[in-house]
């Protein structure tokens, strides 16, 4: 390394100060000549490198909110985006599941059926979660709740849920809200060492405590105050969901999920739109004839046209421009736009020309782990797990001789089912782990979207109903025992239509 002029001057005057400067400049040299990345130059002009943490990095995002759902109102490919992420990630809904309490008499740990307080709890749950009474505003289902908030976060990137409780009797309701009923111009230091930042209030300790939210939308419209527009009241922590997808440590606000697709997609539409109009130029097949007679310029033309333009015979063909490419380029942005929403190019853009079994069945792997993540992340642990927790504790304010054993059950949540490729395919695989002990039936019932309780009670329903009617159907194995058959496997090919097999 040469040392410049100013090295050679702090040497001079400051020896040390002047060694520690060359061993920098030294150390620096060494990383630079590690990582091309970390040099400057043109390759490097358009990036735009930031220390801020995870909340700085997302500056002006209430912004990029406002641009995605202009998207979603006029660009059918980011409407299309949001309605396949929610489609796949909730679908009818995510199912509670009521796990039980703790062993005691009468239940089925100790050989005995369902007890009591275990199908009333069951009961009130499905009505409270598959009714309107959980809305606060009386529209939605549970499910329909699960909708709302999941195409809030992929809009917004984030969505608030307020808890209301109600009245001794009744379980709690929640409100759907949007991200802009935060208090984001809320700044404040407390005297205790909590602070407020950003709209939402924490202790000494960094722990949320409460969230500062209008009363109404600040961009509401109609009779409604502007106090309750401008003026936030303060709603304790435990009263508020605060649902968004965290990408990096730290992270205490979301950012909508359009942000790393929005120009692709603002581009594409604004290709399409030329695209559209150069078709229509194409279409515009016209021939100018050219005659002793006076002609008259036409203001438009139309497909077909003959025109008479000027005083001379001759004839002209028009040449309008040929619309080459538009196809292939098409596929790459939206597979660009896919890779950037965690989906694949077919769920985007429905488009399955190029699609087999083989090629449909990989490229939902990847998304259905991404779904997978956003429903066991976003969904249940920030929202649901809240809302059973709340509902428990409605119910042991209902059954105060029981509370203790109420609070001791747990609510399992069950996705949707996943809808296969091909199930003459993939059923196979799945009973076959079954029979070798690799998963029970249980589990398996719960992956594909089912209740496991439901079930069970439903095949002993038809058992006794069978028994009291005198019917024997094949499909009751306690009248076959015969050795199961054996599951018969087709090749998977390449074909773009696979061929089924029957069972």
């Amino acid at each position: 390394m040469r040392l410049s002029l100013i090295d050679k001057a702090v040497l001079s005057v400051a020896p040390m100060a002047g060694l520690r400067r060359i061993e920098a400049r030294a150390a620096a040299g060494r990383i630079m000549a590690y990582y091309d990345a970390a040099g400057g130059g043109r390759r490097q002009g358009s990036w735009h490198p930031s220390r801020g943490d995870a909340d700085a990095s997302g500056g002006r995002r209430q912004r990029l909110s406002w641009i995605s759902r202009d998207m979603i109102r006029n660009n059918p490919i980011a409407t299309g985006a949001v309605q396949t992420i929610v489609a796949h990630t909730v679908g009818k809904g995510i199912q509670p599941r009521l796990a039980g309490f703790d062993d005691a008499p009468g239940t089925k740990a100790n050989g005995g059926g369902e007890s009591e307080l275990l199908e009333t709890a069951k009961a009130a749950m499905k009505l409270h979660f598959d009714s309107t009474r959980v809305d606060y505003r009386g529209r939605e289902t549970l499910a329909g709740l699960q909708r709302l908030a999941m195409a809030a976060v992929a809009t917004d990137g984030e969505v608030l849920i307020v808890q209301h409780d109600q009245s001794a009797g009744l379980y709690p309701q929640f409100e759907v809200l949007e991200i802009d009923h935060l208090d984001s111009g809320a700044w404040k230091s407390h005297t205790n060492g909590g602070y407020v930042q950003d709209g939402i209030e924490y202790d000494a300790n960094g722990q949320r405590v409460a969230y500062h939210l209008y009363e109404e939308h600040p961009g509401a419209q109609g009779l409604i105050t502007w106090r309750a527009k401008t003026l936030s009241r303060r709603v304790p922590a435990e009263m508020v969901l605060h649902l968004y997808r965290q990408d990096r440590p730290g992270q205490e606000r979301g950012v909508t999920w359009f942000a790393p697709v929005a120009l692709t997609l603002q581009d594409l539409a604004d290709y399409d739109d030329a695209q559209l109009v150069r078709q229509k130029i194409a279409a515009l097949f016209t021939i100018f004839r050219r005659t002793d007679a006076p002609g008259t310029a036409p203001q438009s033309l139309s497909p077909g046209a003959m025109v008479d333009v000027s005083d001379s015979e001759s004839y002209d063909f028009a040449t309008p421009p040929g619309v080459e490419g538009y196809d292939e380029f098409t596929r790459g942005q939206l597979a660009r736009i896919a890779k950037g929403l965690g989906l694949t190019y077919e769920a985007l853009s429905g488009d399955l020309r190029r699609v087999n079994f083989s090629s449909g069945k990989m490229g939902r792997l990847e998304m259905d782990r991404n779904v997978e993540g956003w429903q066991k992340f976003i969904l249940i642990d920030q929202m649901l797990t809240h809302i059973g927790r709340a509902f428990l504790r409605a119910l042991a304010l209902e059954n105060p001789l029981q509370a203790a054993r109420i609070m001791t059950a747990t609510i399992d949540w069950v996705p949707p089912a996943r809808i296969m490729v091909d199930p003459s395919r993939e059923l196979p695989p799945m009973i076959e782990a079954v029979r070798a002990g690799f998963t029970s039936r249980q589990r398996t019932q719960t992956e594909l979207g089912r209740d496991p309780d439901m079930i069970h009670a439903e095949i002993l329903e038809d058992q006794i109903r069978a028994d009291g009617d005198k019917m024997i159907f094949s499909s009751d194995g306690r009248y076959q025992a015969a050795a199961a058959p054996a599951v018969a496997h087709t090749e998977q090919t390449d074909d773009v239509t696979p061929e089924r097999t029957t069972a």
